[in-house]
């Protein structure tokens, strides 16, 4: 199977953040009865052909004719299981846990990616009314589905329901809270179709401020000093040196490295906690994956303090039982926390992306995180556990 067209399409939208980021998004190619799809956890932007996977499609499409069992973790182990014998000989990867959606499209070609602008769409209160009207027939939306066997069966009713109704097949299916799928026969139509989306979606949004595209600018602020004085700080440019030294001391008690990051994006959701609110809850599996279900938010005060510092961390670790991977310093910028730097900086990444949903969100009626069932299933989900030490790693971020 020649995987050279996949491979180029995957690594052109793996390598834009402003399609996907860190180990999320996976493509397919069908030839046959083969459907070659990217093994759990690989990266598009860097993706070789050891970076799929291939399996049988009558295997695949086979599962949805079992009849499975309603416990969600023994039912996901029984899929993983079939998916895992649905590879071709000498497959020894595993698949993506969306391997059975991109089945269901009669396409050679799936392109499943993470649009910080479509997830603006897909992550507001108008989610699913605004899919219907924007893009009407010519796609199809659902509401948010846990990841796995049971989204991919409602897709397939989906589909059902489109023949039943003499519509022609899907090509582009958007999923509440997650991202969108774009399927067609050549990788031309599938650049029109995502084109089309953007094109749509950026004529309904507020664009993002102009710092936030282009990098990290020096903005002055007053930051409190210790002695009570009040002095200008290059603050996006410059992390303030007592603000360094708590998170050094913090971090270093904990064993984990921080990265930081900020811009006027972020800026304007750190202007105080009501301004944060939008970002204190996760979007999709993908930004609690990688930045954590939810973020510390602090003052700059507490900020400048190892004591008062770690004294939040230990708050937060005893309420969430986890270490936060984002630290965000009211009116300065967020810290990513991680194992390494790269960990670090990733979280730093999609904690951004986070921003940029919410931002376009404001246009759709505003921000709707997951829900708090969802986000427990997600962290305690094997599969995601999976494919984050998978993306660790591999170091996406370095």
């Amino acid at each position: 199977m020649n995987l050279e067209t996949l491979i180029e399409i995957s690594r052109r939208y793996g390598a834009d953040p402003d399609y996907v980021l860190a180990g999320g998004g996976n493509t397919s190619l069908k030839d046959g009865d083969v459907i070659a799809v990217k093994a759990s956890g690989a990266l598009l932007g860097t993706i070789d052909e050891n970076g799929f996977v291939q399996l049988s499609l009558s295997k695949l499409r086979a599962l949805f004719d079992m009849a499975l069992t309603s416990d969600s973790e023994a039912r996901e182990k029984i899929v993983l299981e079939k998916l895992l014998e649905a590879r071709l000989p000498g497959q020894t990867r595993r698949p993506s846990v969306e391997t059975l959606l991109h089945a269901l499209f009669p396409y050679r070609f799936v392109i499943h990616l993470h649009p910080a602008l479509v997830n603006g769409m897909l992550c507001s209160r108008q989610a699913l009314s605004a899919a219907e009207t924007l893009f009407r027939n010519e796609a199809s939306v659902l509401p948010y589905i846990t990841p796995g066997y049971i989204l991919a069966d409602a897709v397939r009713r989906v589909f059902e329901h489109r023949t039943s109704s003499g519509m022609s097949p899907l090509k582009i299916l958007f999923l509440q809270n997650h991202g969108v799928f774009v399927a067609a026969d050549s990788v031309e139509e599938i650049e029109a179709l995502y084109a089309h989306i953007f094109e749509t979606l950026k004529a309904e949004v507020q664009p993002l401020p102009e710092e936030g595209l282009h990098g990290s600018p020096a903005r002055k602020h007053e930051i409190p000093a210790a002695d009570g004085e009040t002095r200008t700080k290059a603050s996006f440019e410059v992390t303030p040196p007592l603000v360094m030294r708590a998170f050094e001391e913090a971090t270093s008690k904990f064993n984990v490295r921080f990265f930081f990051t900020s811009n006027s994006l972020i800026g304007h959701f750190l202007a105080s906690p009501e301004a944060f609110v939008p970002l204190s809850s996760p979007f999709t599996p993908d930004h609690i994956v990688y930045a954590g279900a939810w973020p510390l938010f602090v003052n700059i005060s507490e900020a400048q303090s190892s004591e008062h510092l770690i004294s939040k961390i230990d708050e937060f670790r005893i309420r969430h039982q986890e270490m936060p991977k984002i630290i965000a310093v009211q009116n300065l910028g967020i810290f990513g926390l991680g194992q390494d730097e790269s960990a670090a900086k990733r979280a730093c990444e999609l904690f951004g992306d986070a921003a940029k949903i919410a931002w376009y969100a404001r246009s759709f009626g505003g921000v709707h995180p997951m829900q708090p069932a969802d986000i427990e299933f997600i962290r305690s989900w094997e599969v995601e556990k999976y494919r984050a030490s998978i993306a660790a790693s591999s170091n996406p971020a370095s």
